[in-house]
């Protein structure tokens, strides 16, 4: 008995063997080809430059541009202008006053922007809309770019750069001194500041709000639920301001506020809306407290 069993194991050991064999019943399982790195196929030249450079997917802020002079000189420090380039060919942003959107494409060095559309408001002062006007124009003549450091230089068919940005990176809504660039009217209209007023609003991490309302201080507490927010109506100091237009602004904004049911932060910008989409308030971030 003990015989046939060890005979019986050598039998089995054979068969095993034979099958796993190339002469076997089976063919043999080929292990996957690995490529060399130096046979990979190498990406198109513009999605090359695109991903070593970052220039999608980053929010780019205006440093300086070209103006109708050919003179470059510095954008205004208290309206930050945007360039945000998508993966798809389009580019947004804010001109200063309006949103804008335009198309663009990208070829290794060479860089074309399209005719640019935007929004339709007008704001104050008018170094504002004249900066805007220009550096949409400046954006038209664009034939090329490249890195300087952090920064992005776009250039024109000369080689002159018509636009200098830098990266930022987006502000906090608490923490954040916030002042106000748009203020809903309340009769469907979004309109800018009084000239030589200043409206703030400073979210701390407790739930209150207080900030400046052109004339008197007020205060009051928000709740957060993910992008959604409720606003309080809010208490104020009892001053009256004699300049023209002050005090409705002052109402308009504080009412504004109370309409709020959404946030968002685009770089440096909050803007407030209400339920139907409608924008309540638009902030520039000043300083982080």
């Amino acid at each position: 008995m003990k015989k046939m069993i060890v005979v019986l194991s050598v039998l089995g050991a054979l068969l095993a063997l034979v099958a796993c064999s190339p002469s076997g019943g089976q063919e043999p399982i080929a292990a996957e080809a690995t490529q060399p790195a130096a046979t990979e196929a190498a990406p198109a030249e513009g999605t090359a430059v695109m991903e070593n450079t970052m220039l999608p997917g980053v929010r780019w802020v205006l440093v300086s541009y070209l103006n109708a002079a050919g003179e470059t000189v510095a954008a205004l420090t208290d309206r930050e202008v945007t360039a945000e380039f998508t993966a798809d060919g389009q580019v947004a942003g804010n001109a200063g006053c309006n949103q804008y959107f335009a198309s663009y494409t990208l070829d290794g060095e060479a860089l074309t922007i399209g005719q640019a559309g935007s929004t339709m408001m007008a704001c104050e002062p008018t170094e504002v809309m004249d900066q805007e006007t220009q550096f949409l124009a400046a954006l038209t003549t664009a034939a090329g770019w490249r890195m300087e450091g952090e920064q992005l230089l776009i250039l024109d068919a000369n080689g002159t750069t018509v636009a200098t940005f830098a990266a930022s990176v987006p502000a906090s809504l608490t923490g954040t001194t916030w002042s106000a660039t748009g203020i809903n009217n309340g009769q469907q209209a979004v309109t800018s500041l009084v000239i030589d007023t200043t409206v703030t609003a400073v979210f701390s991490e407790d739930g209150q709000l207080n900030g400046s309302a052109g004339c008197n201080n007020f205060m009051t507490s928000y709740t957060l639920d993910g992008q959604n927010i409720t606003i309080q109506p809010a208490a104020t100091t009892r001053k009256m301001c004699s300049g023209e237009g002050i005090m409705e602004q002052e109402t308009q904004f504080l009412t504004a506020l109370t309409t709020a049911t959404t946030w968002s932060i685009s770089g440096d910008v909050l803007e407030l809306r209400t339920a139907d989409g409608a924008l309540a308030a638009s902030f520039v971030a000043q300083s982080a407290e």
